[in-house]
């Protein structure tokens, strides 16, 4: 039915919304971006992936920040994003730091590569909000040469506990005051909601499970425990759990095609 065919589209048109909205306020999250993090980052980047020129392809880049942390450690590195927005404000944080990150504009279930072009894919914070993760996962495969790193980012965006909430809270209210951020936009509308299989996170059984249906072997979790610890030393006593949810880096190896498997 043409209904069906048009509310992937819909709920996607709704996911570019948020994030154009949200590119203004992205990198004011208190506690986040500080040297010993970024540290962390990188090192935890470099363990997945490997040493050696290699070129990266980061979906779902955002405002950049793992892009410009890729290019930091020598990658050749290409970040794609559907959100014009967040494009923007990644454009001129690399040129600002002398970047050559080159940013695109695409939605990141049908990337505009031939398969293999890349030696990695990487994807942080931005498969909880695939309308399709198990084809966004395939689609990252793809693009990625056989023996190739796929490297995943991601969390379970809910807040338990009261200490949690109120700490919540207080972090919005913050941001609204200090940036003039919404603090009823945080997460997406019900209609977008309803739409995305995991709209508040995805947990890292089910990304493991998204790799392995892609063909992705040798899959390993990392806990970004010591990154949250980072980024809670630099918040006042009363934000500390604002944002303390599990997340975690799980990499897998794309599998080999079919002549290499002949060969063998």
């Amino acid at each position: 039915m043409e209904t069906d065919r048009k509310e992937p589209e819909r709920v996607k048109n709704g996911v570019r919304r948020y994030w154009d909205y949200g590119s203004r306020f992205y990198d004011t999250a208190p506690g986040s971006g500080g040297d010993e993090e970024r540290l962390l980052w990188k090192e935890n980047l470099s363990r997945a992936i490997g040493s050696g020129p290699k070129k990266i392809l980061d979906v779902g880049t955002g405002t950049g920040v793992i892009a410009l942390l890729l290019a930091e450690l020598g990658y050749s590195v290409t970040g794609v994003d559907f959100s014009r927005g967040m494009m923007e404000v990644a454009r001129k944080k690399a040129l600002a730091g002398g970047s050559a990150v080159r940013f695109l504009e695409g939605d990141v279930e049908n990337l505009p590569f031939e398969d293999g072009t890349f030696d990695c894919v990487t994807a942080r914070y931005v498969l909880w909000t695939m309308v399709d993760p198990e084809k966004a996962v395939r689609e990252w495969v793809r693009v990625v040469r056989p023996g190739g790193t796929i490297v995943i980012i991601d969390g379970k965006w809910v807040t338990k506990g009261l200490l949690p909430k109120v700490s919540a809270a207080t972090y919005h209210t913050y941001r609204f005051v200090r940036y003039g951020k919404n603090p009823f936009t945080y997460d997406y509308t019900e209609d977008v909601s309803a739409g995305l299989p995991n709209p508040h996170g995805v947990e890292k059984e089910q990304i493991v499970a998204y790799l392995s249906g892609a063909g992705a072997t040798g899959i390993t979790v990392t806990d970004l425990e010591p990154i949250r610890v980072a980024q809670r030393r630099r918040l006042p006593w009363y934000m500390k759990y604002a944002n303390d949810h599990p997340t975690y880096l799980v990499s897998g190896i794309t599998p080999k095609n079919h002549d290499e498997d002949d060969e063998t």
